[in-house]
């Protein structure tokens, strides 16, 4: 199945916001909210054995705690540490295994999520943690091109000091050189970095109860996942 463009997400993500899923959690977190403040005298004893808590009630527990601590600059860190809600919360979205539900069967799930800041905000940093791995990643490969910009630049200069153009040899050793060193930083640096950056989320979002979202390598797992994310993107963006 193909996955979907930028702009048949941000249909979706309207379609979705319209949808009776949609309002029906609206009207919840609206209600819980009155009902919240009639008990709160409550005993919470009594309230821990009431067998099913709406997604709402459970949303303002979590907007009356701080908000997560800014993002650390080690991105190892930073997803252990800010990308999972309190486990009281997962553990209702996750009351079944949400990893194999098709597509149509997470976008409830996914608007339901949606309407706590917090996974908001947790999924914002996520994003923000990919997009520093991408720039640090460019910036290495950038170091690698201008320093074969400056052999050129040399071998161009002595060629031109003794009266001689720059030889064929030289040029196709120095092209070659750029290409395995390009090969070898893309197989030791980016993919390994890739690799890790891909499972921290997967066990991230997992945590949070996003669907379909597991530690997997395998291809079909992740075009599953992949139609997830762009989901979640467009919720960061809008």
């Amino acid at each position: 199945m193909d996955i979907p463009d930028t702009a048949s997400i941000q249909a979706l993500l309207e379609q979705l916001k319209n949808s009776n899923a949609w309002q029906d959690v609206v009207a919840s977190s609206n209600q819980s909210t009155v009902d919240t403040q009639a008990n709160q005298n409550i005993d919470s004893q009594s309230s821990s054995a009431t067998p099913s808590v709406s997604v709402a009630a459970l949303l303002s527990q979590l907007q009356a705690e701080p908000d997560p601590s800014p993002p650390a600059s080690n991105p190892t860190n930073h997803v252990s540490e800010s990308s999972s809600l309190p486990l009281h919360f997962a553990s209702q979205v996750q009351s079944g295994d949400s990893r194999h539900l098709t597509f149509q069967q997470a976008l409830p799930v996914i608007a339901s999520l949606s309407t706590n800041p917090r996974f908001n905000e947790t999924l914002k940093s996520i994003k923000d943690e990919q997009n520093a791995l991408e720039l640090q990643l460019w910036e290495e490969r950038k170091a690698i091109l201008d320093k074969y910009k400056g052999k050129i630049h040399t071998a161009k200069t002595k060629a031109t000091m003794i009266g001689s153009g720059m030889s064929k040899h030289e040029a196709n050793m120095l092209s070659d050189a750029f290409d395995k060193e390009l090969k070898r930083f893309d197989a030791e640096r980016v993919l390994p970095a890739w690799d890790g950056l891909i499972l921290q989320q997967q066990e991230a979002l997992s945590k949070m109860g996003v669907p379909t979202m597991f530690p997997t390598a395998l291809s079909s797992d992740r075009e599953k996942q992949q139609k997830i994310i762009q989901i979640l993107d467009g919720l960061t963006s809008s």
